[in-house]
């Protein structure tokens, strides 16, 4: 060890430099983090898209029931499973959009028995 402070010295004319700490306040990040993440998710996913009129997790919807189209009716269950692999946010979302859009009389078939999930 003797032989690293020997070559500190020799490079600092004899100098020996300690790290240094910076100290960062936190405080007032807080409010300028939350305020960024809420105008995030009410804009980004909250608010229907002008283009097509749906939200991010009823768009999702629709991928996987175009992905899972066979020319029969789907089960609504596989169609949740199906899409919690586009959407990361579980299935009880999921199913309250898909409740959503076939209540508009919206390209789903409301057909059979939806549950606890049919509210109107």
């Amino acid at each position: 060890m003797s032989e690293e402070n020997e070559e500190l010295e020799s490079i600092n004319d004899g100098e020996i430099l300690e790290p240094t700490e910076s100290i960062t306040r936190i405080t007032g990040m807080y409010k300028e983090w939350f305020l960024d993440y809420a105008s995030y998710v009410i804009l980004e996913r909250a608010v229907p898209a002008i283009e097509d009129g749906f939200k991010p997790v009823q768009r999702r919807i629709m991928q996987s029931m175009k992905d899972l189209d066979d020319g029969r009716y789907n089960k609504v269950a596989n169609i949740v499973g199906h899409t919690m692999q586009y959407h990361p946010h579980g299935d009880a979302s999921i199913s309250d959009a898909m409740v959503q859009i076939g209540q508009k009389d919206m390209l789903i078939d409301m057909q059979g028995n939806w549950g606890k999930y049919l509210y109107r």
